[in-house]
């Protein structure tokens, strides 16, 4: 795993590289006057940046491959290939959800849960009170684009709270990375 971002302030390619050799070293080796130095985690690396370049917005990062490890919480789920599916169960009469699930086979999944078995659980009584109206519950698949997006931003956001800083784009993105990060540098 790289320790080290080397930022080339003045080179032949400014910027931030996450290699030395064949990465930051050749945009400074015969450039006279190159500015440049390293740093242990990526975001010492983009204060200095600010600090030593403040009229560039932000830095071209040169990336081959970002190497990260990325603990998540266990849910003691075996890891399956995809793709999975979140959906919504809503109830027709109020046109608001009451069970959210996430399965491979919709179709089946929907034919689980249209079964008349296990009538103690609270979402198969529902079920039946739709049924009793002459109704059938509506199942809608997600993500919408909105909720891939919600999605995305959770991501972006949970792993800024392990520390870990991705180079999304978005504006909200960066901005969430940096208020994450500012605070849990200055709880440290």
């Amino acid at each position: 795993m790289n320790n080290k971002f080397y930022v080339v302030a003045k080179g032949k390619n400014p910027g931030i590289y996450n290699k030395w050799d064949g990465g930051a070293k050749q945009n400074v080796e015969g450039y006279k006057g190159a500015v440049y130095k390293s740093f242990s985690t990526l975001e010492l690396a983009e204060i200095w940046w600010r600090q030593i370049a403040p009229e560039a917005q932000s830095p071209n990062y040169h990336f081959d491959q970002l190497e990260i490890s990325v603990e998540f919480e266990s849910t003691g789920a075996e890891e399956e290939p995809g793709p999975y599916y979140t959906y919504l169960i809503i109830d027709p009469r109020t046109q608001m959800p009451f069970y959210v699930g996430q399965t491979q086979d919709m179709e089946h999944r929907k034919i689980s849960h249209l079964r008349v078995s296990y009538k103690h659980r609270a979402y198969k009584k529902w079920i039946a009170s739709i049924r009793k109206d002459g109704l059938e519950p509506e199942f809608q698949i997600q993500p919408t684009k909105a909720d891939s997006l919600r999605s995305e931003t959770k991501w972006v956001k949970k792993l800024a709270y392990q520390g870990i800083r991705v180079l999304n784009g978005w504006r909200e993105h960066k901005e969430w990375i940096d208020l994450i990060l500012r605070q849990k540098n200055s709880n440290q």
